[in-house]
């Protein structure tokens, strides 16, 4: 029998697998083990629904191919499951399928258009446009005894912060938004034990940001942006800071 190896998870990470809310968001800071955790609960629910469909939204192709796609090619063995490069699929033996979508412009919407899913996973969700998000989410149905979830990994800052904020920081909710079936999980880089095991040096790189990104990034605060953009870059942008904030200057 073909074993798969998943090493423990962290105290934040099992909070993550375990939580069946409808609307389940986790992480806000960098290097919280997010990705691993999406990878996981994913494996984890093929295993033990047979036939459920999945499916992992990033906003690009090569974000699933580098986060998701060959780091389960590695974890699943072929005989557990298979992956379908034309598809973009993974098919377990039970029947149980990983699909990957993309999002990066209006356009990338019409592969959604007609799909259903059980279990939908927004990787980095911030990154993508509040309707773009919304319209993914009413994939999330089917007529079967599947659990119906949306899982969202995210850190402050991105095209949609505004959106996650209200929901899962600020808890204001508006008209069809139930505050039982919405959760947020925080995590820190300093929760991944396996990242300060093998990368300590990460931690100063974060803490070395300009202050208000530090604050984003490291502490994962919400509340320190004003529209899209850090204070930090009002004046004379750094280039290269705003593109590693998802800013465009």
């Amino acid at each position: 029998m073909a074993v798969i190896n998943i090493p423990e998870p962290n105290e934040k990470q099992k909070l993550f697998l375990a939580d069946q809310h409808r609307h389940v968001a986790y992480g806000g800071a960098r290097g919280g083990g997010k990705s691993w955790a999406v990878r996981v609960k994913a494996i984890l629910l093929c295993m033990r629904w047979a036939g459920i469909k999945i499916l992992i939204v990033r906003k690009t192709y090569k974000e699933l191919t580098n986060n998701h796609i060959v780091p389960l090619q590695q974890m699943l063995p072929t005989s557990v499951a298979r992956y379908n490069k034309t598809e973009k699929v993974f098919t377990f033996c039970n029947g149980s399928t990983i699909w990957f979508g993309y999002c990066n412009n209006d356009a990338d919407l019409d592969q959604y258009q007609g799909a259903e899913y059980d279990v939908i996973f927004f990787d980095e969700a911030t990154q993508l446009q509040e309707m773009w998000i919304k319209k993914i989410v009413v994939c999330c149905r089917g007529v079967n005894n599947f659990p119906k979830r949306i899982y969202y990994t995210c850190n402050p800052g991105g095209a949609s912060h505004g959106y996650f904020k209200r929901i899962f920081i600020d808890k204001k909710y508006e008209q069809g938004e139930h505050p039982e079936d919405y959760t947020f999980i925080q995590a820190l880089v300093t929760d991944n034990k396996a990242l300060m095991a093998s990368q300590p040096e990460y931690i100063k790189e974060l803490e070395a940001l300009p202050p208000k990104l530090r604050d984003a990034w490291l502490y994962g605060r919400w509340d320190i942006f004003e529209g899209q953009f850090f204070e930090d870059f009002r004046e004379t942008p750094d280039i290269e800071l705003c593109a590693k904030a998802g800013i465009t200057p």
